[in-house]
């Protein structure tokens, strides 16, 4: 088999996107003569569709949280290797097939193939006009029983696809390309000028009140499917054996997501939720398709197995789960809203179970998110965590958004777990979950890593970065007790909370009044710990070294 070509002339400026794709060299057009020629590329542009109309049923959609989060126009193609495209020849009989498609006014463009085969040696890529932006190349390697693979984005207006087929495997190959999106919301992070990104009350997890909370912040992926979005949590199994089971809405589609992009680590650079998106974002960690396993629309899960274990380098978590029902005393969502970078919601009180789905007690109830956050359209399918960092329940539902904080449903684990009653392994979590049948109620996260280094915003004392500071603490390092001053004596609702580097709770106090209050450390075992101190609806935090 003949190499393919070292792309070592390709200027730095060239982006590649970070995907589950694989280095073969770039694109075989960048670097040979003979097939650099684009005059003779052939050209399909879409065909022009209501985008205001469009936006006015996507603004209902996402308010409602009905259905994904729509970020792109789905046009649907025909084009394959056999009726479309510029085939070119090499003297030593290599082929290679292109294919322009534009759509005018694009933010963005993806497509869908909906017959993937690559050979041996083969290799596709995709690229924008300018050739700035490269993904690729995907090979042999994303081969999947589906024979389908959904594309990450490309920037702009048009995209060049590009299939190199060794002459040993000449005719071997099969691209058909179903779909083709056209991006009108900018989900990536490109433009200065946002359209359509998430309200700015959302909390990014880069900033302080993630700390206690990074294992499961690894968990999460946005789903990115045609031109629909939502969210889903990698999960644990009883074998703790890294099955990427990924666990989301059955409303988002889990059937259809056999080409759908799953996109880990897709953060904020920095700690800047007043923003948005503005600080920008991390190109996050890909993963293409899946095959469904199990769903059940009594609580709204849908299970399915990516086709891919993510590599170690994405360091992901496998979340952990409670399936006994028991009411949770706090909720904490993690979640991409409206497909933007991910975030945190906090609900701070037990939780309420409700008929969220017209069905008695399939629901928990999301009463009033707190510190200053919530869910929105994109967030459907986002796991909903416990006091205990366990999962019990993904987002099917509900009216909260920046300026509304009340009402939000999250199908309920438990309910999930046995399907409702059902008798059968495709309706319930139970068969997949736990494979070795043993009845467990809960189990914690598994972490095929290790561990990961704790950020350095976790390390840093929240005065350095937050000059709005209500109270102060002393000593610290401490032993047997700790000092509280709140600088502000007419603070109303003040709450005190001593928690771990994992985010549980060691001790509280409850409805402070006065300016100075003593925490009891005679109990607390030497280690790093924070000082949670909330009042009237905003909570700031502190670190702690206990000696």
């Amino acid at each position: 088999m003949k190499k393919i070509i070292a792309l070592s002339l390709l200027l730095a400026s060239i982006h590649t996107v970070n995907s589950q794709t694989y280095n073969v060299g770039g694109p075989v057009s960048f670097t040979s003569k003979l097939l650099s020629d684009d005059s003779k590329i052939m050209e399909y542009v879409m065909p022009v569709f209501d985008l205001e109309k469009q936006l006015e049923e996507d603004f209902i959609n996402s308010t409602n949280k009905v259905g994904p989060f729509r970020f792109g126009y789905e046009h649907i193609t025909n084009y394959g290797l056999q009726n479309s495209g510029t085939w070119q020849t090499t003297d030593e009989g290599d082929k290679l097939w292109k294919i322009q498609l534009s759509s005018p006014g694009a933010l963005s463009m993806n497509v869908i193939f909906n017959d993937f085969f690559i050979p041996e040696g083969g290799s596709v890529h995709l690229y924008n006009k300018e050739t700035e932006m490269v993904v690729g190349a995907y090979t042999e390697k994303n081969n999947n029983v589906n024979t389908m693979l959904g594309t990450d984005l490309i920037k702009g207006e048009t995209v060049v696809i590009e299939y190199f087929e060794p002459s040993e495997v000449a005719g071997q190959g099969r691209l058909l390309i179903g779909m083709v999106v056209h991006g009108y919301v900018d989900i990536n992070n490109w433009y200065p000028i946002k359209v359509g990104e998430s309200g700015t009350c959302n909390k990014d997890v880069v900033c302080w009140d993630a700390c206690g909370w990074l294992d499961e912040i690894r968990s999460v992926a946005r789903i990115a499917n045609g031109g629909g979005l939502c969210t889903g949590t990698l999960i644990n199994n009883t074998s703790e054996d890294g099955t990427p089971y990924f666990l989301t809405a059955n409303h988002c589609g889990p059937s259809s997501m056999g080409s759908a992009v799953f996109k880990f680590n897709y953060n904020s650079t920095n700690c800047s939720s007043s923003n948005a998106n503005a600080a920008g974002a991390t190109t996050g960690n890909s993963v293409n398709g899946s095959t469904l396993k199990a769903s059940n629309s009594a609580s709204d899960f849908g299970l399915i197995e990516l086709n891919t274990t993510p590599p170690a380098s994405y360091e992901v978590f496998y979340a952990g789960w409670e399936n006994g029902g028991a009411s949770p005393q706090i909720g904490v969502g993690i979640h991409h809203p409206s497909g933007d970078v991910k975030k945190l919601a906090f609900d701070d009180d037990p939780l309420t179970s409700a008929a969220g789905l017209s069905i008695s007690n399939s629901s928990w109830r999301i009463e009033a998110w707190e510190r200053n956050t919530t869910t929105e359209g994109g967030s459907s399918g986002s796991g909903l965590w416990d006091e205990n960092h366990h999962l019990v329940g993904q987002l099917h539902g509900g009216q909260a958004n920046c300026s509304n904080s009340i009402n939000d449903y999250y199908g309920k684990f438990s309910m999930s777990w046995t399907g409702n009653g059902s008798s059968s392994p495709s309706s319930r979590l139970s068969d997949w979950l736990d494979p070795t049948g043993s009845g467990v109620a809960s189990l914690d996260g598994f972490d095929p890593n290790g561990g990961v280094d704790v950020p350095a915003f976790c390390l840093t004392s929240v005065k350095e970065i937050d000059s709005n500071i209500f109270f102060e603490m002393y000593p610290n390092p401490a032993s047997n007790s700790l000092t509280v001053m709140l600088v502000n004596s007419g603070l109303n609702n003040v709450s005190i909370e001593l928690v771990d580097l994992q985010g549980r709770l060691i001790s509280s106090y409850k409805n402070i009044t006065g300016t100075i209050m003593n925490v009891d450390l005679s109990f607390v075992s030497s280690g790093v710990y924070f000082i949670k101190v909330s009042a009237e609806g905003t909570i700031q935090t502190e670190k702690l070294i206990v000696e």
